[in-house]
């Protein structure tokens, strides 16, 4: 009966926090996620994440440091040098300042890790650091399964997402046709700039949308869109 019985929900969270830290996600030194944060990552109620947290804290994995949030200590409760936490801070920083003055709009997908790390010539753990303060801050926002996005969940924006306003605002202004055939996803990943993956995900939105409709042997086929659009 009591294999039965599960863990409650924030003792489970917090054992896959621990694990993460473990595997240095974040690393010793760096700063966890806020609460609100976790609640999203994990799709409970901030109450249960501050719980999960709480569990950290009594371990000893993680101590508050007030105004910055919670920082891991790591099981082995070394930090990290201040050299590295120069490093992550001064990105950080770099990357608010492009916030505030509009170079990274409120919505946009941030670059991934490796992508930012190559760019700041550190390791990705590094901006991965960064990225965690400034969601501690709630300056960008971790959304489980897509990346990193300035601002809040509310406005955030994939690639994919992109690509498809992109697309459904040439066929509402009669670029392509009704009943017109779309290029193939190779050719519109070239044109946009983006993977095929990122086009086929652009493309199923506006498929579920009822703009276009895939058809066997023809490709996508712009449908005719629906009276006042």
């Amino acid at each position: 009966m009591s294999k039965a019985t599960k863990e409650p929900t924030y003792v489970r969270i917090a054992e896959d926090i621990r694990n993460r830290i473990r595997q240095g996600d974040p690393p010793a030194g760096g700063l966890l996620p806020s609460e609100a944060v976790l609640a999203r990552t994990y799709g409970v109620a901030r109450g249960t994440a501050r719980q999960a947290v709480a569990e950290l804290e009594r371990a000893g994995l993680v101590v508050s440091e007030a105004g910055r949030g919670r920082r891991v200590v790591g099981e082995s409760g070394a930090g990290v040098p201040r050299a590295a936490s120069a490093r992550y801070e001064k990105i950080a920083d770099d990357i608010r300042k492009r916030i505030e003055d509009g170079s990274l709009p409120h919505g946009q997908q941030l670059p991934g890790e490796a992508a930012m790390a190559e760019d700041y010539g550190v390791s990705s753990g590094t901006i991965r650091h960064a990225f965690q303060l400034l969601a501690a801050e709630q300056v960008i926002t971790a959304i489980h399964g897509r990346g990193w996005f300035v601002g809040g969940p509310e406005h955030t924006q994939t690639r994919a997402d992109q690509v498809a306003e992109a697309l459904r605002k040439e066929i509402e202004a009669g670029q392509f046709a009704a009943g017109s055939v779309l290029p193939g996803e190779t050719v519109l990943a070239e044109e946009r700039g983006v993977g095929r993956v990122t086009v086929r995900r652009a493309l199923a939105v506006l498929e579920a949308e009822g703009i276009i409709e895939k058809r066997a042997g023809k490709g996508r086929i712009v449908k005719a869109l629906p009276k006042g659009q």
